[in-house]
């Protein structure tokens, strides 16, 4: 596949993506290198807006005296599906406390009483006589900041993830 060109010579492209650095902002976001010329300009398989002899606005990227921050362009949505905000976000290292261990305990119990395979969060909160949310917590915190415990991935969607006590060396 031939490149196409991007106007401007290789020291502009340089000092370009050298100022998007120093602003803390990729080079191809601000459509400073000859990365950004070569995306398509139209979907596969839909007609272009265009008529012949017009450009279009991704066309015109990249070229001389085009500027990526357009006063009338749109603000750009973010690339990629949309995370949900994790409901443990922003928590820190929380310190091991007696609801942890309580909830440790508990795991280590409904552990023995399924013979030592792992065991469902409902199981380890009903050992531990907690909500099933305020288990979710510790447990995590147990898995995450303690290292104490391990998700085993792969679990059931519908039951939810299965959990276990990390062998001892």
């Amino acid at each position: 596949m031939v490149r196409k060109k991007v106007e401007g010579d290789e020291d502009q492209r340089r000092k370009a993506a050298h100022k998007a650095y120093r602003e803390e902002e990729s080079p191809s976001a601000r459509h400073a290198t000859t990365g950004a010329s070569k995306q398509r300009a139209h979907r596969a398989g839909e007609p272009s807006r265009h008529s012949r002899g017009e450009e279009s606005p991704v066309q015109r990227e990249g070229k001389q005296g085009h500027s990526a921050e357009a006063p009338d362009a749109a603000p750009r949505s973010p690339v990629g599906p949309e995370r949900p905000e994790s409901p443990f976000q922003g928590r820190g290292h929380p310190g091991y406390s007696a609801e942890h261990e309580q909830v440790f305990a508990a795991l280590v119990t409904a552990e023995r009483h399924s013979g030592g395979r792992p065991v469902l969060l409902a199981d380890i909160a009903r050992a531990a006589d907690r909500p099933e949310g305020e288990t979710r917590v510790l447990v995590h915190d147990l898995v995450t900041a303690h290292h104490l415990v391990t998700e085993l991935q792969g679990s059931d969607p519908v039951e939810g993830p299965r959990y276990e006590t990390k062998p001892r060396r």
